[in-house]
């Protein structure tokens, strides 16, 4: 395994639309670049911490019975109750701007609830943890070349599969955040709720195709 191959891996895999590269798209497109790069974070630090280690303590006894389908289809629920709460942000940002012609009339109105949802990169984290498809990978492909590195090359070998894919999978989203986070920039605020619809839909979309997926076996 050379670090080429497994760079063009990585960038290969992230750009196969999923759960985690929505999610990261649109809480850019929702907070900005900071909140997608949070996002982007977190897959990482938990493939090196425990998808890793897990993959190649599972590979010879791949997720018998129906463990992937329940962890699939919690993945696919998460995404959906994180889909229901763009939206929601979506409706109160029509109610935000259809009452400030009223702001100048009201000055003594109630201040607005505090900010409750959920950080970015704890998104990110259950996210991935929710979906079968990192267990599978690492399980499989990743933890296979990982064991033909060590076999060549010791500890130095098994490092170049996983750094080089990585670095293909941050190259692909760093692509992604910012081509979103310049588009939302050039677009006006008023467009700011259908933003939150938009991501909302998406995510819901995305938890929907993760569900039949994993109820038909297809993942």
């Amino acid at each position: 395994m050379n670090f080429p191959l497994a760079f063009a891996i990585g960038f290969s895999v992230a750009s196969i639309p999923g759960p985690t590269i929505i999610l990261i798209a649109t809480q850019t497109l929702r907070h900005g670049h900071k909140a997608g790069l949070l996002t982007m974070m977190a897959p990482l630090v938990l493939d090196a911490t425990l998808m890793l280690p897990l993959g190649l303590i599972l590979q010879t006894s791949l997720f018998a019975g129906r463990g992937s389908i329940v962890l699939g289809l919690c993945g696919a629920a998460f995404l959906f109750w994180l889909g229901a709460q763009s939206m929601r942000a979506g409706i109160r940002e029509f109610r935000v701007s259809g009452s400030e012609s009223q702001e100048l009339e009201t000055p003594n109105s109630k201040p607005e609830t505090p900010n409750t949802e959920m950080p970015p990169f704890l998104k990110g984290l259950l996210t991935h943890l929710t979906s079968p498809y990192p267990y599978l990978y690492w399980a499989t492909v990743g933890a296979s070349f990982i064991r033909q590195g060590f076999a060549s090359g010791g500890i130095v070998g098994a490092a170049v599969f996983p750094f080089g894919f990585w670095l293909g999978a941050c190259g692909f989203t760093l692509i992604i955040i910012y081509l979103v986070a310049r588009g939302k920039k050039l677009l006006p605020s008023r467009l700011e709720p259908y933003l939150h619809h938009f991501s909302g839909a998406l995510l819901i979309g995305s938890g929907i195709y993760l569900a039949v997926s994993v109820w038909q076996g297809l993942f």
